[in-house]
């Protein structure tokens, strides 16, 4: 966990290596986050008083993203939510946009990641 105040990021992937890698992009930049291999260990461990956004991968096991971003808004959370897919599909992004979320397809342009999530994290 940082060991400062500032709003983080919160990654879920199944896939350790895209995890590594957008934490990877993200502290690059100056962000911090914090990441889970899955929505359980979200759902279980994470304090999400410092959410600023969420980046969630929609094909899990057990929970997809999407699932796992219902969840969390249904507790009332209207963090920002980014969902990342590997597959096209036109249902995905209803889906996503019915929950307030942004689907890109993996692997995410960097520009537009970043953009979503400095436009979150800013004071």
């Amino acid at each position: 966990m940082c060991p400062d105040s500032r709003r983080l990021v919160y990654v879920v992937d199944d896939d350790e290596a895209v995890r590594e890698s957008l934490v990877a992009r993200l502290e690059a930049d100056g962000i911090a986050a914090l990441c889970y291999e899955s929505a359980k260990a979200l759902l279980t461990d994470a304090d999400l008083s410092r959410a600023a956004i969420f980046i969630f991968d929609v094909h899990m096991p057990a929970m997809s993203g999407l699932d796992l971003l219902a969840a969390l808004r249904a507790q009332g959370r209207a963090t920002p939510a980014i969902i990342l897919t590997g597959r096209a599909d036109p249902s995905l992004d209803a889906a996503a946009k019915r929950l307030g979320a942004v689907l890109l397809s993996k692997p995410a342009e960097d520009a537009t990641l970043l953009r979503l999530v400095r436009a979150a994290t800013r004071p």
